[in-house]
């Protein structure tokens, strides 16, 4: 009985949490679109070698902004295409950074300061994901993911937030819905992405009381579009490469399987990156733009969004249940951000 009724409390304290979030979503709708002048407003965009990054760079010089573009191979087909449509596109790697690795990025900045542009907004994009379970993944691939995606992404922060805390700019910080609810196979990354919220809410808090903002841009379900896993099948290749051998006998099959799956669906191309959908577009336009952005952005639809946030408040022995059943992959299905 007890139990019986704790299940209608937590069902009714879902119903009511659904509707609180339903009204704050339409409210967030209504709010005023009035956006910043890009005249004298440069972004600086990271990881901007393909998917979003290249995208949001794009469009952000299309918004009327300057555009500081940070990639791994400035002389790739994206920077390139990049630099021809007015960017300036600088070399930055994330990983083991070193004392002197920002120089260039800063010394871009300042000659279009010279030129009377000032630093509006870092865009924190640059990320990489393995996706494979904790035990496969190598230490260089553990390594990696946490560099690029959270010590690297604080790092760029740091250096660039006494200018944006001057002019009262703004960070944008791409997360994902693995920063809300993390799932198998995703164990690395997601421990990356709960801590970008995390810092996201915490360097929020510090920046507001002196005028900046900072942003969160949760996109959904587009790994395709990114190239993020482009990579994947040669990774699992080198796991069950370098396996101890109790793992190679318990997954090797697994490992091998999963290999075939990444290399007939998500190999790596030459091609430029496909444009974002409309809806990702106006989170990040809305992101950097407007005048009183909201905290959070996702491109999600709004079924999804509400599951995604009531899956935060489920006891997690439930969310354990649901994720085992799939229910995590089949919200996310509706959400594929093309």
């Amino acid at each position: 009985m007890a139990e019986h009724y704790k299940m209608m409390v937590w069902a009714a304290g879902g119903v009511a949490t659904g509707m609180v979030l339903l009204a704050a979503h339409s409210w967030r709708r209504l709010r005023r679109r009035r956006e910043v002048y890009g005249g004298s407003k440069v972004v600086v965009v990271t990881g901007c070698d393909s998917g979003i990054g290249y995208n949001v760079a794009l469009n952000t010089l299309e918004w009327g902004c300057s555009v500081v573009a940070t990639c791994l191979d400035p002389d790739g087909e994206a920077p390139r295409r990049l630099s021809e449509a007015g960017a300036v596109v600088v070399k930055l790697d994330l990983r083991h950074l070193q004392q002197d690795a920002f120089k260039e990025l800063l010394s871009v900045l300042q000659s279009l300061k010279d030129d009377d542009k000032d630093l509006w907004c870092l865009v924190n994009n640059a990320a990489v994901m393995t996706y494979a379970q904790c035990e496969w993944q190598t230490n260089e691939m553990v390594t990696s993911q946490v560099e690029v995606n959270l010590l690297g992404l604080i790092q760029v922060t740091k250096v660039l937030l006494p200018t944006l805390r001057r002019n009262k700019g703004r960070v944008v910080i791409v997360s994902s819905p693995t920063g809300q609810v993390a799932v198998p196979n995703m164990t690395v990354y997601a421990a990356t992405k709960w801590g970008v919220e995390g810092f996201s809410h915490a360097l929020r808090r510090e920046l507001t009381p002196q005028g900046g903002s900072v942003v969160l841009v949760r996109p959904c379900n587009l790994p395709a579009n990114t190239g993020i896993l482009s990579h994947n099948a040669a990774h699992l290749k080198q796991m069950l490469a370098v396996a101890p051998p109790e793992t190679r006998e318990d997954f090797g099959v697994a490992m091998m399987e999963a290999e075939q799956v990444f290399r007939e669906h998500f190999q790596s191309s030459d091609q430029l990156p496909l444009p974002l959908n409309a809806r990702l577009l106006a989170c990040f336009r809305s992101a950097i733009m407007n005048q009183n952005p909201c905290l959070t952005y996702s491109a999600a639809p709004l079924p999804v969004i509400l599951s995604l946030d009531l899956l935060q408040l489920l006891p997690h022995n439930w969310v354990d249940f649901l994720i085992a059943k799939n229910f995590y992959n089949f919200i996310l299905s509706f959400a594929v951000n093309k």
